[in-house]
């Protein structure tokens, strides 16, 4: 090289020459790909609907007790619940945030927050990203729609997974995996094999293969989610105002939390009776399971408990139906949060009613998922199987109260 100086000055020039080509090349394709593909953490929120929940926050290895929302949930944490129920909320990273997803714990379920990731910048076309891991238990996922980003949430089982996007999923996880989709798709996958599933279809995994697409139970109930408005399905009703020139309650279709929701709400003295009602006349003559589904939230009622007769809920919930005899008979569930702390306080259980369930105390203005055991027993009076679901009634009853709805299923097999 010493002695052929032109040669070593051609290989620096080239070289230089390659060098500073490649980073031309090199750092704009480096700048696109992080802008594209840069992701932040979601804001995650930890809704407590009956508390205490068993938490293990990422990084520390004793799961505590949790009584109270929280706003700061990172990724890698595992919730665990007993005899209690939470929901996970998903907030887009922005100065506006909105709910992208949202998991609804039930009793007895596991489920671990593996990551919950966004696009840094605006000009990436990459969706919000939610990742669970899914041990044991019970799940509802909701992924509102959103016309700036899609978002898109993965579930990881012991028996496979499932891809869910825009659309409304439940999951299970005992011995098998079952995927069920009430609306929107998912694709479910294990060994390999892809199964999609669309709205009403379910599917199991189990023993590294996946059965289905098959439909799903039926939900009796017509726009229980209330995407659409009231008119073509549901009634609403006033009744029993007590005092002469005191208010009527309101119905409002609105949206809570991007979520649609009933509000039914009264500001007055005396009694008052404010709900909505739908027509079902469904013949269950061959079901041997059914199970009622309610998301509900109350704000405000100032009458302790249900009132001095049990029958003055700020949400209650009845089914009218029709025995093997012909006779109608009528279920009831009621739902509050005001504490009676007089002595003796107003009863737990609707005494006029011919239905005597224990009222369910629910924390206040927090989402409250109810799940019914197996009704058919339960309505099976007399020894008399039900024959005919002929409606069912959500109210709301006192003086003033407020209180919303955002799903209600009557689900039959």
């Amino acid at each position: 090289m010493r002695r052929n100086p032109e040669r070593l000055a051609w290989i620096v020039l080239l070289l230089s020459f390659f060098t500073c080509m490649g980073l031309v090349v090199a750092v704009p394709l480096g700048i696109r790909w992080y802008v594209l593909n840069a992701s932040v953490r979601q804001e995650v929120a930890l809704e407590v609907q009956q508390p205490p929940l068993s938490v293990t926050l990422a990084g520390r290895g004793e799961p505590v007790a949790i009584a109270q929302d929280r706003d700061d949930i990172p990724e890698r944490t595992v919730v665990d619940t007993d005899a209690t129920s939470g929901r996970l909320v998903m907030y887009a990273p922005q100065d506006d945030p909105v709910i992208i997803a949202t998991v609804q714990l039930y009793h007895d379920t596991e489920v671990v927050l593996s990551s919950a990731r966004s696009p840094r910048f605006p000009a990436s076309s990459l969706p919000h990203k939610v990742v669970l891991e899914m041990r044991t238990g019970h799940v509802r996922i909701s992924v509102p729609g959103h016309q700036e980003r899609p978002t898109v949430v993965e579930v990881h089982t012991t028996h496979g997974a499932a891809t869910l996007t825009e659309g409304n999923y439940e999951v299970k996880v005992n011995t098998t995996t079952e995927v069920t989709v009430r609306d929107g798709q998912a694709d479910v996958i294990s060994n390999g094999l892809v199964v999609r599933l669309g709205p009403a279809e379910r599917a199991t995994i189990s023993d590294e293969r996946i059965v289905g697409p098959r439909p799903a139970a039926r939900n009796l109930i017509t726009n229980g989610d209330f995407q659409v408005s009231l008119e073509d399905n549901w009634e609403s009703y006033n009744k029993g105002i007590e005092i002469e020139g005191e208010p009527e309650g309101q119905v409002q279709w609105t949206e809570i939390e991007n979520q649609p929701a009933v509000v039914i709400e009264r500001e007055g003295e005396g009694h008052a009776e404010t709900g909505i009602s739908q027509q079902l006349d469904a013949d269950i003559r061959d079901f041997d399971f059914l199970q009622l589904y309610l998301l509900l939230r109350i704000e405000e009622h100032n009458v302790p408990v249900c009132g001095t007769y049990g029958s003055e809920c700020p949400v209650m919930v009845r089914i009218d139906y029709r025995d093997a005899y012909g006779a109608n008979r009528e279920w009831l569930q009621g739902f509050y949060w005001l504490l009676d702390t007089s002595t003796p306080g107003n009863p737990s259980v609707c005494v006029r009613c011919s239905t005597r369930n224990e009222h369910i105390r629910v924390s206040e203005d927090i989402w409250y998922p109810y799940l019914s055991p197996n009704l058919i027993p339960l309505l099976s009076q007399d020894g008399q199987a039900p024959t005919l679901i002929k409606s069912i009634t959500v109210y709301a009853s006192g003086h003033t109260y407020s209180s919303a709805i955002a799903e209600i299923e009557l689900i039959g097999e």
